[in-house]
């Protein structure tokens, strides 16, 4: 297990030299700008934009810091030859691909709890400024609903992570890129693929909706941004649900990648 929090050090390291800082300071420069703009507009308009591009904005940078830096983690050593080094050492390649995970997924924990802490802030001076319109239009703050939705954001960005990780295993960044935005948009609307071959009625069609609603992560169950913005009901038992689904997907997915990678030949 040394080894594998080892890796995932170097990982976490060289991830935060890269992007993480500088964008928690894009993020909170754009927070800062975007809620001076839209000061003029009334209190409950103001809390809700707030929360809604907030949120949106977690979730795109998220997603993006994903897919670029999942792109590399593998191909990257193979690339630089550096995985000859790696190898030479009492590492397996199983450690070396559950560490690279690990160490990607903490350096997203410490971007989405920064990120959430500052549009947090913003909030809370928003709710605080407005406490009698928000009370007035909304039944309250839902500060509850706000974490959760972060909470399921980052659930999704482990997905992509894994998504990412294995394309970084056998093919180079750019097909990582596109194959990774790929199945990242099927996963979004496979419920509406699925609700579409149900409309037109077609037996081939029901069949491969349901295959790819089935094998790909449904990504729209991590979507809780309404329920942050309007108020809304999260229960603990959809949230051990989700938690669970993210899970049993993220476990498949290092799996499949380290099945791959255990397959690859180093040239």
């Amino acid at each position: 297990m040394n080894r594998v929090f080892s890796v995932a050090r170097n990982t976490f390291i060289e991830a935060i030299r890269d992007r993480v800082l500088y964008s928690l300071v894009v993020f909170a420069i754009l927070m800062i700008l975007s809620s001076l703009i839209i000061a003029a507009i009334s209190g409950e308009q103001y809390n809700k934009i707030v929360k809604d591009l907030g949120l949106t904005a977690i979730s795109i940078i998220g997603i993006m810091l994903s897919v670029f830096l999942g792109m590399g983690l593998v191909y990257k050593e193979i690339e630089k030859k550096t995985v000859y080094n790696i190898f030479s050492k009492p590492i397996k390649r199983y450690e070396f691909i559950l560490g690279k995970y690990l160490g990607l997924a903490f350096t997203l924990l410490v971007i989405t709890v920064g990120m959430a802490i500052i549009l947090f802030l913003l909030v809370l001076y928003t709710e605080l400024r407005y406490q009698g319109l928000i009370e007035f239009y909304y039944g309250g703050q839902h500060f509850t609903e706000f974490f959760n939705a972060i909470y399921f954001q980052y659930l999704e960005f482990l997905i992509i992570i894994g998504i990412a990780l294995i394309f970084s295993s056998f093919t180079s960044p750019i097909l990582s890129v596109l194959f990774t935005f790929l199945l990242f948009a099927i996963g979004r609307f496979s419920g509406d693929i699925r609700l579409f071959a149900e409309e037109i009625k077609n037996p081939v069609s029901a069949v491969f909706a349901e295959v790819i609603y089935t094998v790909i992560p449904n990504l729209e169950k991590f979507n809780a941004r309404s329920e942050a913005v309007y108020g809304g009901s999260l229960n603990g038992e959809l949230i051990i649900y989700t938690t669970i689904y993210a899970i049993i997907y993220t476990l498949a997915l290092l799996l499949l990648s380290m099945i791959i990678f255990e397959k690859k030949e180093f040239k």
